[in-house]
């Protein structure tokens, strides 16, 4: 693979001092497990701070380059894609087989990590999520734009991570 950077931003809640690395989310609701997640735009890094946000006094926004090199693409690369979709299938198959219940993002988490999880494999995986933001799209119910996210699983691959804006 050819070493590729990209700017992407880390939206926090706020915080004084403004943080120096980002912050390794756990929830066990987070789409692509335990990682350091970043926004490929500001908009939608913005938007994410403005309603996920809502229970600090404001949020930040920080900006990094993130080497892709090792990232598992599933936006823009078929082969990751395809990769991703099998990987994905294998884990709701297995957990159907056992539970006979539809998995939910936990389960397919748990799943993965229990196996070794993703950073045996990759340094993070960029995805793309449906997005449902009326207010950044120009043209009502057609949401042209990607709404593009990065789970970044080494701290490694996450370079100049800088404090970019803050709302309070």
């Amino acid at each position: 693979m050819t070493k590729k950077n990209r700017n992407m931003y880390h939206t926090q809640g706020y915080s004084k001092p403004p943080l120096t690395e980002p912050l390794l989310c756990e929830r066990d609701d987070a789409w692509l497990g335990n990682g350091y997640y970043f926004w490929d735009t500001e908009d939608d890094a913005l938007w994410w701070g403005s309603t996920a946000k809502k229970t600090y006094t404001g949020f930040s926004v920080y900006i990094a380059d993130i080497d892709t090199e090792n990232v598992l693409d599933t936006v823009f690369n078929e082969e990751h894609y395809n990769f991703w979709l099998k990987q994905i299938d294998k884990a709701i198959n297995s957990i159907y087989k056992k539970s006979t219940k539809k998995p939910g993002i936990q389960d397919i988490n748990e799943y993965i990590m229990s196996r070794g999880g993703w950073s045996q494999w990759v340094t993070g995986i960029m995805f793309q999520d449906l997005p449902s933001n009326e207010t950044i799209s120009k043209v009502t119910g057609f949401y042209y734009k990607k709404r593009i996210q990065l789970a970044a699983f080494d701290l490694k691959i996450i370079n100049n991570f800088a404090h970019h804006y803050d709302s309070k």
